[in-house]
C-alpha cells in the first residue's frame, strides 16, 4: 500500500511524505535523500524493501521536491535534524513495537549521521549511512569556505548551482539523463545550507564516541562527490558498533549503479541481522 502524507515541520513549512507499507512488517526504515533530489528516485529501494517485508517512510527534504521552502536552502542544519525527528514521529505512531531503521544518503547521509550522534537513538535499531557527505572528494578552498560564512551571516539564503555533474551519479547514462530531466531535482545550494553541511560534517569525525547504534556506511570506490576515504575513516572510529563496506566500480549513488541488486541485498542481509 502507498499513500501520500503531509508532515507540518516546527517551523510551519510543508514537508511532502510517501509510505510504502506492508502488512505485519518485520522491520520499518525512514528515508532521508541527497541534495537537489526527491523520495521519488527511491521508489524501486522501498519496493524491494516492500518485497522483504520492510515498511519505509520518506519525505522530501525542505527546499525539495514537493516539500515548502527556498530550494536548496535550510534556516540551519538542526532544523534539518527537527524534520527528521517529524518523519521518525510518524512512522513511530504507524508502529509501535516494529524495528525502526535510518537511511541516509549523500547530504542525508550527513543529517542522518548527525542525527545518530546528536538525538536520542532509543527508538532506532541502527542506522544506514550511504555515500556520506562527511567531506567532499574535492577539497573547497579557503577563499570558497571563507565566502561562505560571509554570506551565511548576512544573506543565508543566496543560492548557487552546486555544481553537479550528473556523470558522476553512476555508470548508467540513462539514469544520470533522467536525473536531468527530472521537475522535481533541482542544482541549488544556499550559503547557509553548504556552510552547516560542510562543518556539520567535519563534526561527524571528532564525535564519534557518542554513537550508540549499529552503522551500516557504504560508498562507491569512483564517487568524485563525497569522499569514501573519509567514510572508512569514520567507520573506523566508530569501532565495532560500524560495518563499512566499499563498492569497487561503484559511483556516488551505489542504489542505482551496476550493482545496485548487490549493493539492495547487502542492505536486507543487514536489515535482517539488526
Amino acid at each position: 500500500m502507498t499513500e501520500n502524507f503531509i508532515l507540518t515541520a516546527r517551523d510551519g513549512k510543508s514537508l511532502h511524505g510517501k509510505e510504502w507499507l506492508v502488512d505485519q512488517p518485520k522491520a520499518a526504515i525512514c528515508l532521508v535523500h541527497g541534495l537537489g533530489e526527491h523520495i521519488g528516485r527511491y521508489e524501486h529501494v522501498a519496493e524491494f524493501l516492500n518485497s522483504h517485508q520492510i515498511s519505509f517512510f520518506a519525505t522530501d527534504l525542505r527546499g525539495h521536491g514537493q516539500s515548502e521552502g527556498k530550494r536548496g536552502h535550510t534556516p540551519s542544519h538542526d532544523m534539518l535534524l527537527d524534520d527528521v525527528e517529524e518523519l521518525l514521529m510518524y512512522a513511530r505512531a504507524e508502529y509501535n513495537d516494529t524495528p525502526l531503521f535510518l537511511y541516509g544518503h549523500s547530504l542525508g547521509g550527513n543529517i542522518v549521521t548527525n542525527y545518530v550522534l546528536k538525538k536520542n537513538t532509543n527508538e532506532l535499531a541502527g542506522a544506514i549511512i550511504s555515500s556520506p557527505w562527511l567531506t567532499l572528494s574535492f577539497q573547497p578552498s579557503i577563499f570558497q569556505v571563507k565566502l561562505a560564512k560571509f554570506f551565511s551571516k548576512i544573506l543565508p539564503s543566496l543560492t548557487q548551482k552546486n555544481g553537479l555533474n550528473t556523470d558522476h551519479l553512476t555508470h548508467n547514462k540513462e539514469v544520470n539523463q533522467a536525473y536531468l530531466e527530472d521537475p522535481l531535482n533541482h542544482d541549488k545550494i544556499s550559503a547557509r545550507l553548504f556552510l552547516e553541511a560542510f562543518e556539520a560534517g567535519l563534526w561527524t569525525l571528532e564525535n564519534t564516541h557518542k554513537n550508540k547504534i549499529p552503522l551500516l556506511i557504504f560508498h562507491g570506490s569512483e564517487d568524485k562527490i563525497t569522499s569514501a576515504h573519509t567514510s572508512k575513516i569514520f567507520a573506523e572510529k566508530v569501532g565495532e558498533l560500524a560495518t563499512y563496506q566499499l563498492w569497487d566500480e561503484v559511483r556516488h549513488e551505489p542504489h542505482n549503479d551496476v550493482k545496485k541488486d548487490e549493493v539492495l541485498e547487502m542492505v536486507l542481509g543487514w536489515i535482517n541481522g539488526h
